[in-house]
């Protein structure tokens, strides 16, 4: 078994290993390059549905404001009040975090579907906020002049240098959902997931677990918002739609709730399916609307789902073959 998690560990290096090194060498242009730096960072916020949904099993549509409240918090405190990038960044995290918590005191008072229909109220109040309070956010016209990424020893000047700060953002995000994912608190929501009942009375503080994950979803989404921000040097509530929440949830399923690289891979490749399909033109979200009804019928668990269960026959195989063999 060791031995098995040491090989999987260093396919995991590899596969980064070369991530990292080839995409900015294959980018054909700056905006493929932005396209993909969007995809990281998408990635970071759907980690917080990854904690929700794969580990505690609540669906939540929320992720799309929490992260444009971390966008508009970033903005505010450099645009209008000067602040350096990094505190405003932290800013924009713990703010994020705390406004979650408050609003999971009240919505966690709903279970099951009411929890996921007030988490599409709470997008689209955040949204209409972000849209209307022009004294703050600007209104339509969004908030321009935002600085470069400075993080005192880097300054981002250009997309590539943006891929590599975002990619440690995101390597650093999915080492900590691990650690949760192997944790009490991992294994707590994993059982409110499977039966909230039995994790009750296994002695689960059932309501506070919910609000810690939320917090958590609230954190990732807020960094991924600010580091939005950052790159576009500009935002508007455009960003952080009912839509765009929909797209996130959708990515988590296509690569596997359970599974952080799953949820990578899912969300490169719906970030980058839109520019692969250009030609399709009006044509592409039929095919898209197709599409994800055939990952609910044929892969329910995503793409992690089907690279285990293969796996899982192989091996099956392999032990059969290996009993005809030994008799």
């Amino acid at each position: 078994m060791k031995k098995i998690l040491n090989i999987r560990n260093l396919v995991f290096l590899v596969v980064c290993a070369a991530f990292v090194i080839l995409v900015p060498i294959l980018m054909p242009n700056q905006y493929m390059m932005t396209v993909m730096n969007n995809a990281i960072i998408y990635f970071i916020a759907i980690l917080g549905l990854s904690v929700m949904l794969g580990m505690g099993g609540q669906v939540t549509f929320s992720i799309a404001g929490t992260m444009g409240v971390g966008a508009f918090v970033v903005a505010i405190t450099t645009v209008k009040l000067g602040w350096h990038p990094i505190p405003a960044m932290v800013v924009a995290v713990i703010f994020s975090a705390i406004l979650s918590w408050l609003l999971g005191i009240a919505l966690f008072r709903m279970k099951g579907t009411y929890f996921a229909f007030a988490s599409i109220a709470l997008v689209q109040i955040l949204y209409s906020l972000m849209l209307n309070w022009k004294q703050v956010t600007g209104g339509a016209d969004g908030i321009s002049g935002i600085p470069r990424l400075n993080l005192i020893f880097f300054e981002c000047k250009t997309k590539i240098d943006y891929f590599y700060v975002f990619i440690a953002f995101a390597i650093l995000c999915g080492l900590i959902v691990a650690r949760i994912r192997n944790s009490s608190l991992g294994r707590s929501l994993a059982s409110i997931r499977d039966n909230e009942i039995a994790a009750r009375c296994l002695g689960v503080n059932v309501y506070q677990t919910k609000i810690i994950s939320f917090i958590l979803a609230g954190a990732f989404s807020g960094l991924a918002g600010a580091l939005l921000a950052f790159q576009n040097t500009n935002i508007t509530a455009e960003l952080f739609t009912f839509e765009q929440s929909s797209i996130f949830l959708v990515m988590a399923m296509l690569g596997g709730i359970g599974s952080t690289m799953g949820a990578f891979v899912g969300t490169i490749l719906l970030t980058m399916l839109p520019e692969w399909m250009r030609f399709m033109a009006s044509y592409y979200k039929f095919v898209y609307g197709i599409g994800v009804i055939l990952l609910m019928v044929f892969m329910p668990m995503g793409l992690a789902g089907l690279v285990r269960s293969i796996a899982r026959k192989m091996k099956k195989k392999k032990q059969i073959k290996n009993s005809e063999v030994a008799s």
